[in-house]
């Protein structure tokens, strides 16, 4: 698939690489101020891909309308050139417009849907799809596409930043409509989530510091490796690489990756597991 093979370069350009990425552009939530303990560290990600993933947008099982409805939009947004916009506004905070593949659907019409608000569910610390930025904004590549799939279907958007622990309560609740923020399509939730066509390619990577002496997952044999709480690094660190993560010391949750930056900038973990936009991010906001 060609949108694979763009993936690839895309993730041959940043890993294997000692990055020091202050001067990518935007704003983090975690930026680091000259002198403080972070500033300056600079980064490896490991060769070795833990797994390719795709992201889609969840919603419930019954909500076969909204799921179309999403679905159709994204694929016109694609067509006219306002999907390739939103990517290029995040660039430089790791999102790859080669790695977007939702370029058609089956859905042959816009459907209706009967109300006018759609809540939408997100991990508040999951940049560059969801996070604060340095105003106290909500922003995010997924966030722009979700407000701006609103504004075309004439819905105003509520943004609800969710525990991603318990996001299947908080969707099943009716708290919210749908959750958009690089949820990971794996078989497993496809048994408990209706999702669109995948959306966007991703992979899973290790992150270390770059003076750590640690370059492969070989290396992490006797070693502290962290993890989002729930997220598909952990999840398939946990079901697909259990020979790897026995030869751990010991595998960690935490429930965001800016905390989980500031355990490895502090020697508390040696390696993180993390999908590689998000890792592109924290490694600019915290070099």
């Amino acid at each position: 698939m060609k949108a694979r093979k763009l993936l690839a370069f895309f993730v041959a350009g940043v890993m294997g690489l000692s990055l020091a990425l202050t001067g990518c552009g935007g704003t983090a939530p975690t930026e680091p101020t000259e002198g403080s303990p972070t500033a300056g560290v600079k980064y490896l990600i490991l060769d070795e891909v833990i797994d390719l993933e795709q992201y889609g947008v969840g919603f419930r099982m019954e909500d076969t309308t909204l799921r179309d409805i999403v679905e159709f939009t994204i694929v016109e947004m694609y067509n006219d050139g306002t999907v390739q916009g939103i990517a290029a506004k995040y660039a430089d905070l790791g999102i790859s417009y080669d790695a977007f593949i939702l370029t058609a659907t089956d859905v042959k019409e816009r459907p209706t849907w009967d109300r006018d608000m759609l809540y939408v569910g997100f991990d508040q610390n999951f940049p560059p799809y969801g996070f604060v930025d340095n105003n106290g904004d909500f922003a995010g590549f997924d966030l722009d596409m979700a407000a701006e799939v609103a504004a075309r279907n004439g819905w105003e958007i509520t943004l609800v930043p969710i525990n991603w622990d318990f996001k299947d309560a908080e969707l099943a609740a009716g708290n919210i409509d749908c959750i958009w923020n690089g949820f990971t399509i794996t078989e497993d939730r496809k048994k408990e989530y209706l999702f669109t066509k995948p959306y966007m390619d991703n992979s899973q990577v290790m992150v270390v510091l770059a003076d750590s002496g640690i370059s492969t997952l070989a290396d992490l044999d006797g070693k502290v490796v962290m993890a989002q709480a729930a997220s598909a690094a952990y999840e398939v660190l946990t079901s697909d690489h259990a020979e790897l993560v026995s030869s751990f010391k010991e595998l960690r949750t935490i429930p965001d990756y800016n905390s989980a930056f500031l355990e490895l900038n502090q020697g508390s973990v040696d390696a993180i597991a993390i999908d590689l936009p998000v890792a592109v991010f924290q490694m600019a906001a915290n070099s």
